[in-house]
């Protein structure tokens, strides 16, 4: 029936069926078998460019078109950087100046906040986390990790902070980086509601934002990097007991004079 709705003769499929593959076939499949297998390899970062250099290099007498539409024909695409002319999403709130101006020796408590968001790599993908940290002791006093990077998981790492310890939003400046969850509408109002001053920092420059770097780059080397990869839910466990526990009574800072942001803040 199917022969006849295809207008296939029956000796022509019978044919089909029994046809032995051509050589050209079989040098496809064998070349297919090897590219699947530095895909995996290479954790499918390579482009057809790359992956046809491999293929030259391990013998195979191949065009890089050829391996472009084998690809295709395998549904792969490479991770690679956003195409020229992509953009992302324009934020209806403006970008607000760098106030807080790479000033981050601060002689009180609650008078400056500086917040950011990192990613830390899980056996099901990436974990986000935010942090909110008080500049005066380099104390990390409010923080929040989630599998997806948005603006509520710095409203929640800001309600933790808020309550832990009820400033007055007149005299406090929050600072962070333009990222689209800080120009959100949700933090945004979070903040004006509560009279906070806000600062971000330039575009692409990191170094307005230094302190919360060196924070994610100390967790990640002091306690991520021994770890390895871990479930999401025993990853947040880890960082929580690395915040609230090492990192606040244990780890010296050395800009506080080699104490412990905990023991520096109870001193003063």
């Amino acid at each position: 029936m199917m022969c006849e709705v295809l207008d296939v003769s029956k000796a022509g499929y019978c044919r089909w069926l029994k046809r032995i593959p051509s050589k050209r076939a079989d040098e496809n499949e064998r070349l297919k078998a090897f590219l699947r297998r530095e895909i995996g390899l290479q954790e499918r970062i390579p482009g057809y460019r790359k992956l046809w250099k491999d293929a030259v290099n391990h013998g195979f007498r191949c065009s890089k078109g050829r391996v472009q539409r084998l690809l295709q024909s395998m549904g792969y695409r490479a991770i690679s950087a956003p195409k020229p002319g992509y953009r992302k999403a324009t934020s209806y709130w403006p970008v607000l100046p760098n106030l807080l101006n790479r000033q981050f020796k601060v002689d009180q408590p609650n008078r400056v906040w500086v917040s950011d968001i990192t990613q830390i790599e899980c056996e099901e993908g990436w974990l986000y986390l935010a942090v909110i940290i008080d500049l005066y002791a380099r104390r990390v006093i409010g923080w929040a990790c989630g599998a997806q990077n948005s603006s509520f998981l710095v409203e929640q790492a800001l309600e933790k902070a808020w309550k832990r310890r009820r400033p007055d939003g007149s005299k406090l400046l929050f600072h962070s980086d333009q990222g689209s969850q800080y120009r959100s509408e949700r933090i945004m109002r979070w903040l004006n509601r509560r009279g906070v001053t806000i600062s971000m920092s330039r575009r692409g420059n990191c170094w307005d934002n230094a302190c919360s770097e060196s924070f994610f780059a100390s967790l990640k080397k002091e306690w991520v990097k021994q770890l390895g990869k871990l479930t999401r839910k025993v990853m947040g466990e880890e960082i929580g007991y690395y915040i609230d526990q090492y990192y606040d009574k244990i780890r010296r800072h050395a800009t506080l004079g080699y104490v412990a942001p905990a023991v520096f803040e109870k001193a003063a």
